[in-house]
């Protein structure tokens, strides 16, 4: 008997916690995905200063100032849309919540 009712709160400590739970994975991949973002922003600063001073490793006829530019805006262009992502997630991650809630299932 004593089964038979953990059991049964353990299903009904689920059914409550389930709607919640996926709400913080949603928040915990967007966090994730703001994390990724602001190292790649850091990146195309560091690769930016590196092409405005000359510092880092430079070959002959490959790695001009332009070129070095060039890679610091597509590394600047990748973090951006790792932002609109994890923007993404929240956004998808509130709406999933108010469907819920218009629904009903919360």
């Amino acid at each position: 008997m004593k089964k038979i009712i953990i059991a049964a709160s353990v299903c009904a400590l689920l059914a409550v916690a389930g709607p919640g739970y996926t709400q913080a994975v949603q928040e915990g991949k967007a966090a994730k995905k703001e994390m990724k973002a602001e190292k790649k922003i850091a990146k195309a600063k560091e690769h930016e200063m590196n092409a405005k001073t000359g510092k880092g490793i430079e070959v002959a006829g490959v790695s001009d100032p332009n070129t070095r530019m060039a890679k610091a805006d597509r590394k600047r262009e990748k973090a951006e849309k790792k932002i609109m992502k994890s923007d993404a997630k929240e956004l998808k991650a509130v709406a999933k919540n108010k469907k819920k809630k218009a629904a009903g299932v919360d």
